[in-house]
C-alpha cells in the first residue's frame, strides 16, 4: 500500500489531510483547498504542480535540491564552474564569476530536450549494450570451454581404449584434474557474469528513473538528476572496467604422452591438462572517457582538396560480362577488385596495375572491406551472407547468414557493418554475432564508417546520409549534380568522397554535409563508377568504372 503523503500547509495548522498534488518547487504536497490558495498567490502561481500518483513514481529518485555545504536551496547556476549553487555560495567561492551566474531556472530551461539528458540516455543505453555484449562474450567463452572439455574427454576415451587396465588409475586422476580445472575456469567466468548482471539491473534502474523524470519531473529536477545520475553511472562504469581488467580467457588443452602406446610401464601420467590464458576481447569503457581520449583530426576544407593521378589501368575481365562492384586498397598498396559478373574470385593487382593473383571465393562477390593486413570481409548480394577471409591462408574464417540481400560492407573499430535490403544496417562483431540493426528510412546501398559515425548512400532518393552508430540521424546531402550516388569513403577528417553512378562524377562533401566540390567528371574518364576506396594512411584514392573495368589510383592533396 502506498505511503500516506500529507498536505504541507494543513500539517502546519496541525490538520491531517491527504495531499492530491505535489509542488516540485516547494517540495511538499497540497490538498485541493491548499492547491487553490497556492495557485492564487502571485509568488507561487507559476510553480509546477503534479499529481501525487506521478510524484510517487519519482519520489525515490535521489535529486538534491539543497546545497550540500550550506543547506540552503539551490537557486543559481555558475556556468564557469558548471555547478548549481545557493545564495551563500556566491561570496565564498564565486566572487569572480559574476558574469557566469544565472538563475537555476534559466539554466534548467529545456532540460528535458537538452544535450546533457540525451547524453545521459545515450550513456545508459550504451552501457547496457556493453554489458550485454560482455555477457554474450562470457556465455560464449563458457560454452567454448564446455565444448573443449567434451572434446578432450572423447580424446581421452579414444586413447584409453588402446591401452590396458594398468592405466585406470591414471585415467581417473586426469579426468578429476580436468573436471576441477573446468569448474575453476567456469567459476571465474561466473563471478564476472554475476557482476555484469548486477550492474545491468542497476543501469536499467537508472534508465527507468530517467524515463520517469523526463516524463513528469520539473526541469530543475531533470537538470540536477542528469548531473547526479551521470556521476553514479560513471562510477559504476569505472568499477566494472577495473573488474574486467583482471578477467582472463581460459582455453583448456590436453597433451597426450608420446610414449603412451609403447612404454606403458615407464609412463607415470596419462596426459596434462593445460589452461591457456589470454585477455578477453570485450571492451567496456565509459563513452565520455573515450570521447575525451579521441584526438579530433584537424578539419580540412574540401575547397583545398586536389587529386593527382598516379595510375590508370584496365582490370582483366573474368567472365562474359564485367560488373566491378567492389574495390579496396590493402596496407601494402596493392588493390582488390570484386567482379560480380565474373568468376568466383577477387582479383589482386599491384599499385602499378599488374595482376598478382586471383583469390578464390565461394560465390559472386559484391563488395569487400579490409579488416587488417591479412583479413578482408566480403558480401555476397542475393546469396544473403558475408564471409571473413584470411588472405594468406586463403581460408574462410567466418560465414554469417543474413535475412536478405546484402550490399555494401565496411569495417571499423572491431565491428563489421553491412547494408541489408529491407533491414537497414546490420552491425556484427568479429565473432559473427549480430549486435544491432540500424533502421533506415530508405534502403542503404554503399557504406563507410569511422569512429562513431556511419555514412551511406541511397541511390533511390539520390541522397548521401550520415548517422551515429546508435542510429541517430546527423545530416543528409542531396544535390542535382549527384545522381544515383554509389561508392562512398571518408578521409581522416571525416570529409566524404562519393561517386555518382549516373552523373559520372566524384564529389567530396565537408564533414557536416553542408559544402561540396566536384573532383572528377566524365571528362576525366568516369563511366558509371559504382565503387571507390580511400586509404587514410597513404591518402590514396581508388575509383573504378563498373562495366569497362578502368581503374584510377589518385593521390589526394590537401593544400
Amino acid at each position: 500500500m502506498a505511503s500516506f503523503i500529507p498536505c504541507g500547509p494543513c500539517g502546519h495548522d496541525e490538520k491531517t489531510q491527504n495531499a492530491e498534488k505535489w509542488c516540485t518547487d516547494c517540495n511538499e504536497g497540497f490538498c485541493y483547498v491548499c492547491e487553490k490558495a497556492h495557485k492564487s498567490m502571485r509568488i507561487t502561481r507559476d510553480h509546477n504542480l503534479i499529481l501525487i500518483e506521478d510524484f510517487r513514481k519519482i519520489e525515490n529518485v535521489n535529486v538534491c535540491v539543497q546545497c550540500e555545504e550550506h543547506g540552503s536551496k539551490l537557486e543559481m547556476y555558475c556556468k564557469a564552474h558548471e555547478k548549481a549553487i545557493c545564495i551563500s555560495c556566491l561570496p565564498i567561492k564565486h566572487t569572480n564569476c559574476s558574469d557566469s551566474i544565472i538563475p537555476l531556472a534559466e539554466a534548467a530551461k529545456n532540460a528535458k530536450t537538452s544535450t546533457a539528458l540525451a547524453d545521459l540516455e545515450h550513456t545508459i543505453n550504451e552501457t547496457l549494450v556493453n554489458i550485454r555484449t560482455c555477457l554474450t562474450d562470457r556465455e560464449a567463452a563458457t560454452e567454448r570451454i564446455g565444448i573443449q572439455e567434451t572434446l578432450i574427454k572423447k580424446r581421452i576415451f579414444d586413447t584409453r581404449e588402446t591401452i590396458n587396465k594398468h592405466l585406470d588409475d591414471l585415467e581417473r586422476k586426469l579426468l578429476n584434474e580436468l573436471t576441477t580445472t573446468h569448474i575453476s575456469c567456469k567459476s571465474k567466468y561466473g563471478k564476472i557474469q554475476n557482476q555484469l548482471n548486477e550492474m545491468e539491473k542497476e543501469i536499467k534502474h537508472f534508465k527507468e528513473q530517467t524515463s520517469q523524470l523526463k516524463r513528469v519531473a520539473s526541469d530543475i529536477q531533470v537538470f540536477l538528476s542528469t548531473h547526479q545520475v551521470n556521476k553514479e553511472i560513471h562510477e559504476e562504469v569505472n568499477s566494472i572496467t577495473k573488474a574486467l581488467a583482471s578477467v582472463r580467457n581460459y582455453d583448456i588443452e590436453i597433451e597426450i604422452h608420446q610414449g603412451i602406446t609403447s612404454l606403458l610401464k615407464d609412463v607415470d601420467y596419462f596426459a596434462k591438462v593445460k589452461v591457456d590464458q589470454s585477455t578477453i576481447n570485450c571492451s567496456f569503457k565509459d563513452s565520455k572517457i573515450d570521447q575525451a581520449q579521441i584526438q579530433v583530426p584537424t578539419s580540412r576544407s574540401v575547397d583545398n582538396t586536389k587529386l593527382k593521378l598516379r595510375k590508370k589501368f584496365k582490370i582483366k575481365r573474368k567472365g562474359k560480362e564485367m560488373y566491378i562492384s567492389g574495390c579496396a586498397i590493402l596496407a601494402n598498396g596493392n588493390v582488390l577488385f570484386a567482379d560480380n559478373d565474373g568468376k568466383n574470385v577477387i582479383m589482386e593487382y599491384s599499385k602499378d596495375g599488374h595482376l598478382i593473383r586471383d583469390i578464390p571465393v565461394s560465390g559472386e562477390p559484391l563488395d569487400l572491406t579490409v579488416i587488417d593486413t591479412d583479413q578482408i570481409a566480403v558480401s555476397y548480394s542475393i546469396r544473403n551472407y558475408i564471409e571473413v577471409i584470411d588472405l594468406k591462408k586463403i581460408i574462410v574464417m567466418k560465414t554469417v547468414k543474413l535475412k536478405n540481400t546484402c550490399w555494401g560492407i565496411s569495417y571499423s573499430d572491431g565491428n563489421i557493418y553491412v547494408t541489408v535490403k529491407n533491414e537497414g544496417i546490420v552491425v556484427l562483431n568479429m565473432e559473427g554475432t549480430i549486435l544491432n540493426t540500424i533502421k533506415c528510412d530508405i534502403d542503404a546501398f554503399q557504406i563507410a564508417t569511422i569512429d562513431e559515425k556511419i555514412y551511406y548512400t541511397a541511390p533511390q532518393s539520390n541522397t548521401v546520409n550520415c548517422c551515429t552508430t546508435a542510429g541517430n540521424r546527423i545530416w543528409n546531402f542531396k544535390d542535382k549534380s549527384l545522381t544515383r550516388p554509389g561508392g562512398i569513403a571518408t578521409d581522416s577528417a571525416k570529409n566524404v568522397f562519393v561517386v555518382g553512378i549516373r552523373s559520372n562524377n566524384l564529389m567530396i562533401l565537408q564533414d557536416d554535409g553542408t559544402v561540396s566540390k566536384t573532383l572528377l567528371t566524365e571528362a576525366d574518364g568516369l563511366d558509371r563508377p559504382i565503387r571507390l576506396d580511400y586509404n587514410k594512411k597513404t591518402n590514396m584514392l581508388l575509383v573504378c568504372n563498373t562495366y569497362d573495368g578502368t581503374a584510377f589510383l589518385y593521390c589526394v592533396k590537401f593544400n
